[in-house]
């Protein structure tokens, strides 16, 4: 596992679901999503592919639309799998943001996301970083209802802050 996307309350690799619960080592595979201000992971959680998809389902299908149309329109994809591949260094694939380019030193904040299998992270469309600047764009797609489903999710799962802060772009981290 990439220490990258450790934990940085404990150090250590996630180790469970923040919803079901469940050992990841024993999920099929989980993501991982990291929101920083500067230098400070802020808001960081773990979650299984079941209840990642579980969350999804929650969402309404205008915000999965706007939010796939977001991608399609802003990530070029087949030109970062040509530059990357699947065996480039986890740093790579984040130094800059995947739909505008923005390189990490330059982002005042930002959201990293990564894919697991185990302890493997899965590279291709995953490790990816976004930054503020484009989370709010994607946040302002998002209907009234997803927002709901997701502070929800947050203010069940996360009491207190940082479920009660919002990061710098007035908005609670993105799914991604």
């Amino acid at each position: 596992m990439s220490s990258l996307f450790n934990s940085h309350e404990t150090g250590d690799p996630f180790s469970h679901c923040c919803d079901c619960g469940c050992e990841l080592s024993h999920a099929s595979m989980h993501v991982v999503n990291q929101s920083y201000v500067g230098d400070e992971c802020v808001f960081e959680f773990a979650m299984c592919l079941d209840c990642r998809e579980k969350m999804n389902a929650k969402l309404s299908e205008q915000s999965r639309v706007a939010m796939f149309d977001f991608m399609h329109d802003h990530a070029d994809m087949e030109s970062r799998e040509q530059e990357l591949g699947d065996n480039s260094e986890t740093e790579a694939y984040i130094s800059h943001c995947l739909t505008c380019g923005k390189p990490r030193q330059d982002s005042p904040n930002f959201t990293l996301g990564a894919m697991f299998s185990g302890n493997n992270i899965i590279k291709g469309p995953f490790p990816m970083l976004i930054c503020g600047t484009c989370e709010e764009t994607l946040a302002a797609t998002i209907s009234d209802e997803t927002r709901n489903v997701w502070d929800k999710f947050i203010g069940e799962k996360f009491p207190g802050p940082p479920s009660e802060v919002t990061l710098p772009t007035g908005h609670q981290p993105v799914l991604i």
